[in-house]
């Protein structure tokens, strides 16, 4: 097939990065559709769908059909898609994934195809491919792929191309020459380029690369070989090289550097920021969506998300988080911020966090029944312990019952008493008792004599107090008492478990 591309120069190419505010982009319903790439066009949004072989024209609840046809059914009754350049009505895809900015138009990778298809307002033609599975570099119709998939758009107008069935990364100029710049990874897919690197999902080993000058960086991810090319990944946040991902396939990156990932496997989307890893939707959370997260888009304080079961646009704050009640001066603010962007920790409505009002023994199990869930996306919270004042059905239950069977609740009584606030000595000893629980040292031990209050801690939590306070878990007051009495406040509680991250490392 000839090919037909104009060589123009590409003003505005990155990643999927709006340049209007998301909130004049209202998510639409895609229906009967998957919804697999994502880029704005003025204002609107192109949405490629895998399921019905076209690309949609997104613009608030307004969904018309951009590029392809869908009017060709199989005996399933379901669309079969074909490789058919032409006009934009006449056109057809086989299974059109990513879509970015490229020259005047847009590039789309048709994986099914094996071809990068070019958009403009003339129609659909094929950029580069032979349309049959290959390796070849060359220019056009002569270069070849297997399976290209995600697709990232550099400001000298080249394009990226995620040659996954490969295992490697393509690079075609605005002649439609293409080039092979890094093999031998293992089913790349979702593209970013970001001040001059490239950001990848090596799908297969379950991590995010980050690529500068064609040195290869490891940026989060670790996963498990299971021999013949195949990898486990997991479900784990923390330090980004103790981070765990299930095959994802979407990556994008703000104008701050965040990392925002669309975790696949997970039914997920995790964020990397500062060296550590958090889920900011999973379908643990959120009963509908996501399910199979894809596509990308950053907005100023938003991230659209293409998803191929849910068949809507998920529509995510990436504002910092913020309470109107915790001064950025305050010591907590710190930990308050981490806690809630773990997910530790809620606000409790209209803006606040309430940070000196006292912790519940239910507020803290679930607490720590998060960070445990963060540790390990596929822990089940729940168990068979019972107590006579936890009501099955209580929002606390399942993570009381969880903690009670691992032993991190004593379960030598009858009654757990949820609304009791929590001491801060047992709130060590939970503490301790988990990490315990998890195989972490709990043989760190200090000279409690050093505070003038150092008799009142109970004797059951004696050694769990030692070990905080060895460890920098549980501080001093500045009148040189500990309080292991006193109540611990919801901004005490957000500090011992950020610490206790922090010197655990997770």
């Amino acid at each position: 097939m000839k090919q037909k591309i104009v060589s123009l120069l590409l003003t505005l190419a990155i990643c999927a990065v709006l340049s209007a505010p998301a909130a004049a982009l209202t998510p639409a319903d895609i229906s009967g559709g998957s919804p697999s790439g994502i880029v704005e066009d003025n204002g609107a949004l192109l949405i490629t769908d895998t399921f019905n072989k076209v690309v949609w024209r997104v613009e608030g609840e307004a969904v018309s059909r951009f590029a392809g046809q869908i009017n060709v059914t199989g005996l399933d009754g379901e669309p079969v898609g074909r490789y058919k350049d032409g006009d934009l009505a006449s056109a057809m895809f086989m299974e059109p994934w990513a879509i970015v900015p490229f020259l005047e138009g847009w590039a789309v990778s048709d994986a099914a195809a094996n071809v990068i298809r070019y958009i403009d307002d003339s129609g659909v033609r094929t950029a580069a491919g032979s349309g049959k599975p290959g390796n070849a570099d060359g220019i056009g119709t002569r270069a070849s792929f297997d399976r290209p998939t995600g697709l990232a758009a550099a400001p000298d107008s080249s394009l990226y191309i995620a040659d996954t069935g490969n295992g490697s990364i393509r690079k075609m100029d605005t002649k439609g020459s293409v080039t092979t710049v890094l093999t031998g990874l293992s089913d790349p897919t979702g593209l970013c380029w970001v001040d001059g690197s490239l950001y990848i999902a090596e799908t297969g080993r379950s991590r995010i690369l980050r690529v500068t000058d064609g040195r290869i960086e490891v940026l989060a991810g670790d996963s498990v070989y299971l021999g013949d090319g195949e990898y486990e990944g997991g479900y784990v946040d923390g330090p980004a090289a103790k981070a765990r991902f299930d095959h994802p396939q979407g990556v994008a990156v703000g104008s701050d550097g965040t990392v925002y990932i669309a975790d696949t496997g997970n039914h997920a989307v995790r964020r990397l920021t500062g060296g550590r890893v958090t889920t900011i939707a999973s379908a643990e959370n959120n009963s509908t969506t996501p399910v199979q997260p894809r596509g990308l888009l950053l907005g100023a304080d938003s991230l659209l998300v293409t998803d191929l079961f849910a068949q809507t646009l998920l529509d995510l704050s990436t504002a910092p988080i913020s309470f109107g009640d915790v001064p950025a001066e305050e010591w907590y603010a710190e930990p308050v911020r981490r806690a809630a962007e773990r997910g530790l920790t809620d606000g409790t409505g209209n803006g606040d966090f309430n940070p000196d009002i006292p912790v519940t023994r239910a507020m803290f199990a679930v607490m720590l029944s998060r960070l445990h869930h963060g540790m390990d996306g596929g822990a089940v919270i729940d168990g068979d312990a019972s107590f006579l004042d936890v009501p099955d059905n209580s929002w606390y239950a399942a993570a009381v019952r969880w903690a009670a069977d691992n032993q991190i609740i004593p379960g030598d009584s009858d009654s757990f008493h949820p609304s009791s606030g929590i001491t801060r000595e047992a709130a060590a000893a939970l503490l301790y008792r988990y990490a315990d629980f998890i195989g972490f040292d709990t043989s760190a031990r200090t000279d409690l004599s050093r505070f003038s209050d150092a008799s009142d801690v109970s004797a059951y939590a004696a050694d769990a107090v030692n070990w905080a306070a060895a460890v920098g878990i549980l501080n001093g007051n500045p009148d040189g008492t500990l309080a292991p009495q006193e109540t611990a406040t919801r901004a005490q509680a957000a500090k011992m478990l950020v610490t206790f991250m922090d010197v655990l490392d997770i």
